[in-house]
């Protein structure tokens, strides 16, 4: 996967990207073991059938890491610093969920070297979280 080096100078507002991401149970299973958040609802399909779902339910911090390498490799990529990320979950992910992961810019500050965009993460056309980043530059960036 190559990484984007997209400076200040070369975003603009209403920039957008976006990328597909299936969720796979794997997925799940190794966010569980990094964060430690082992809650039944994540791991353990029978007890999210229990509770109304129809399987295990992805963890809302996973949706976060995707809208995450979005800017960390996409927009603006190589020299981003992400600054602040507000997520709101909207829907419950599930594994083989297909889901479009995309941002907007929405405004630019070259003063300060740093954007707000809008996130949004939909699967079949419904949006299951969206959100707010503010993204900064590392080292030179212009």
């Amino acid at each position: 996967m190559q990484v984007a080096e997209l400076t200040i100078d070369t975003v603009s507002e209403g920039d957008e990207f976006s990328f597909e991401q299936v969720v796979a149970a794997a997925h799940i299973d190794a966010f569980a073991a990094l964060s430690g958040d082992v809650s039944p609802l994540h791991v353990d399909p029978v007890f999210a059938v229990s509770r109304g779902f129809p399987d295990r339910v992805a963890h809302g911090a996973l949706l976060s890491g995707y809208a995450s390498r979005l800017f960390g490799v996409h927009l603006p990529g190589r020299d981003c610093l992400l600054q602040s990320l507000s997520m709101r979950y909207l829907q419950p992910v599930h594994p083989g969920d297909r889901l479009t992961v995309s941002a907007r810019i929405s405004q630019v500050s070259p003063a300060m070297k740093t954007f707000a965009a809008e996130i949004a993460i939909i699967r079949a056309s419904v949006v299951v979280a969206k959100g707010k980043a503010q993204v900064g530059f590392t080292g030179d960036s212009k």
